[in-house]
């Protein structure tokens, strides 16, 4: 009776936080969880509760109550619980594991117009599980006409990255997109029940490519606040991107808003040595807030050492606008350098920039006064020959053109 009283207490504490079962004679404890759940985290989604335990090292797997977005971080997996193990229907169990050994034709696609949850549910209700990525990967083969976008348990939508031919690459090196808000779209089904393949994001994938909506781009400030809040990262540097792009072959390639609300495609033009010089330099710089494009979100993962290099070249000089924009008066110029966290550039910082191969098209402001722009590689419209090139002093007040900043 001492045993049973002890037993009853023991399961009264912890009933707020772990589910039971009751199978008449017995309640069955989520054994893993009473050997390994380490912590309880209230008003998150799905995807950051995986996000969460992809960070830990301790953690193994999670257990995700859908109705009152309580996730529970758990050391244990369930393959060390007891052969009783029974698991609360209102709970999602999820391993961080992958598992390899997945059968080849496993995967079906579910068409439909689904939200992620729904998507979760639609896979469910046919008796299977929404699939990983390296399910759809060892699965896939042309019969399948399996090159429709759909979810994938991660949260990422399959087949973003799909430009011409029907290919899937290697998980490791993929790049479809995750999205901010509200997506519709099909899903990818696993026929059967593996909660163990678990696929949250490649191990060697740091950089994340996000989308707004299906429809949608995103703009420089709802891009930060989606990478900081939904994924806990930031926005990359261009060198990030680059570096993502060669040394591990995800494919990145594409314009996009990165650090310091710095927009552009990081992989035209040479490599790292001249990253800033012709023509690289320009392709990626400032850009109106207000423009949309996708966004590439630096996570960090469990164990490891984060480095983030500084996103300016060491002239520190960067032009303010975008190809064709002229719309800024001195003043207005003066306050755009200063709300990007730099000031207005000197005709000699300019020059500076210029001698170490700076090279940009596109007139601007200096403090001076004076509107000017550094060319390298002389081309029409641009200039016949290597050269700071000025249209001279204008009206400080009624004159629109670019700006050069100075970054601090």
């Amino acid at each position: 009776m001492y045993f049973f009283a002890v037993l009853f207490s023991f399961l009264s504490y912890f009933k707020a936080s772990i589910s039971v079962t009751s199978t008449g004679q017995y309640v069955v404890v989520q054994h893993h969880v009473l050997l390994g759940w380490s912590q309880e985290l209230e008003n998150i989604d799905r995807i950051q509760c995986l996000l969460t335990c992809s960070r830990k090292i301790y953690c193994f797997s999670v257990n995700y109550n859908r109705q009152d977005k309580i996730c529970q971080i758990n050391k244990q997996m369930r393959e060390d619980a007891t052969r009783y193990f029974l698991a609360n229907t209102s709970y999602d169990y999820i391993e961080k594991v992958i598992n390899g050994h997945f059968k080849i034709h496993g995967v079906y696609f579910m068409a439909g117009e689904e939200d992620y949850e729904s998507a979760v549910e639609l896979c469910s209700n046919h008796l299977g599980s929404i699939a990983s990525y390296e399910q759809l990967y060892y699965a896939f083969q042309p019969s399948l006409k399996n090159c429709t976008e759909g979810w994938l348990i991660s949260g990422e939508i399959a087949f973003t990255e799909i430009t011409d031919t029907c290919t899937l690459k290697q998980p490791e090196q993929r790049s479809n997109v995750f999205p901010c808000k509200r997506y519709e779209s099909g899903v990818y089904c696993h026929m059967e029940y593996s909660p163990s393949a678990l696929d949250y994001l490649p191990t060697a994938q740091r950089i994340i490519r996000l989308t707004d909506s299906n429809q949608k781009k995103l703009s420089a400030e709802d891009s930060e606040i989606c990478c900081s809040t939904k994924f806990s990262g930031h926005l990359a540097t261009p060198l990030d991107v680059y570096n993502n792009t060669l040394s591990l072959g995800v494919n990145l390639c594409e314009a996009g808003w990165l650090s310091r609300w710095l927009a552009g495609n990081p992989c035209k033009g040479h490599a790292p040595l001249d990253f800033w010089l012709y023509p690289t330099g320009n392709k990626i710089h400032f850009k109106k807030a207000t423009n949309e494009y996708s966004a590439f979100c630096l996570v960090p993962l469990a164990n490891r050492t984060l480095s983030n290099p500084d996103p300016f070249p060491s002239h520190r000089v960067m032009n303010g606008e975008g190809e064709s924009s002229y719309s800024l008066n001195y003043y207005d110029a003066y306050d755009f350098c200063m709300s990007r966290g730099g000031r207005m550039a000197t005709r000699a910082e300019v020059e500076y920039a210029w001698q170490s191969g700076y090279d940009r098209c596109q007139a601007g402001w200096v403090t001076s006064g004076e509107v000017i722009y550094p060319t390298v590689e002389p081309r029409t419209g641009c200039g016949y020959f290597p050269s700071i090139n000025s249209w001279g002093f204008k009206n400080m007040s009624t004159y629109s053109s670019s700006v050069y900043c100075y970054m601090l």
